[in-house]
């Protein structure tokens, strides 16, 4: 009877081990039935916020660069159609003027060279950027882009300004005054000249070459010698060879007495 009750024994400890066996195997199992669950559900929770989040990118307008609202079609809560611009904005750091040069002064002008702009507080320093190769045929100018910039943004897009562009510099060349020259009948220009001095002082046409303008001076390219006296006031109608009386420019305390004998 021992005996049996040992093997009994003994049958029912090998059972209970094979039985703590399968309940580990099947906890293990469970656990990573549990995990993989868990993991699945992260996974479709991490999907859905990444799908929200995306949509949520689309409700939010960036722009590409920093400028000022120019146009807003589109306000809050009003539905944007496709194709529609919802803002419009405008860099005004840095602008750009477009000048319709005539062809024959724009053939010296080249990217790069310097240019001035007129602005609110004085000239403002910029470059050409581009020369237009065609021609409009309507105006027969070439366009030209000067590209400055706009310290304080106080000038606006749309605007008027004054273009002067340094195609070259010129030296060693002899410059009169615009008032000096005078249209020939037959075609030309001529300037007056004066030769000889004090009471033997007499006039003489002298034709002339102008060159490069610039404000109120002009450059002679041929017609005149260094150091010679060219009219500048009274020589339209002065006839060649007239007798002619140099006058020394007035200083301003002069013009100011003049000034006061007329009031009296």
């Amino acid at each position: 009877m021992v005996d049996d009750a040992r093997v009994a024994m003994v049958q029912a400890q090998t059972q209970l081990d094979v039985a703590k066996r399968h309940l580990e195997t099947l906890s293990q199992v469970s656990q990573r039935e549990a995990i993989r669950s868990a993991e699945a559900a992260v996974n479709a929770a991490k999907a859905h916020y990444d799908n929200l989040n995306v949509q949520l990118s689309y409700a939010m307008i960036k722009s590409p660069i920093a400028g000022v609202v120019a146009d807003r079609p589109v306000y809050p809560g009003e539905m944007a159609q496709p194709g529609t611009p919802l803002i419009s904005l405008v860099d005004i750091s840095s602008l750009i003027a477009r000048a319709n040069v005539p062809v024959k002064d724009a053939v010296a002008i080249k990217p790069g060279v310097p240019a001035r702009i007129a602005g609110p507080d004085g000239d403002i320093a910029g470059k050409v950027t581009v020369v237009s190769p065609a021609v409009d045929p309507s105006t027969t100018t070439v366009e030209v882009w000067v590209q400055i910039a706009n310290p304080g943004e106080k000038l606006k897009p749309g605007g008027t300004v004054r273009v002067s562009i340094i195609a070259e510099t010129i030296t060693d060349t002899i410059i009169v005054p615009t008032s000096a020259l005078l249209n020939l009948e037959e075609g030309g220009q001529k300037v007056m000249i004066v030769v000889g001095k004090d009471k033997n002082a007499v006039a003489q046409e002298r034709k002339v070459v102008p060159g490069v303008r610039q404000g109120m001076r002009v450059q002679i390219l041929s017609g005149l010698q260094e150091g010679e006296q060219v009219v500048t006031s009274g020589g339209l109608g002065l006839e060649d060879k007239a007798k002619v009386e140099v006058q020394a420019p007035k200083s301003e305390e002069d013009e100011d007495e003049d000034d006061d004998d007329s009031g009296k």
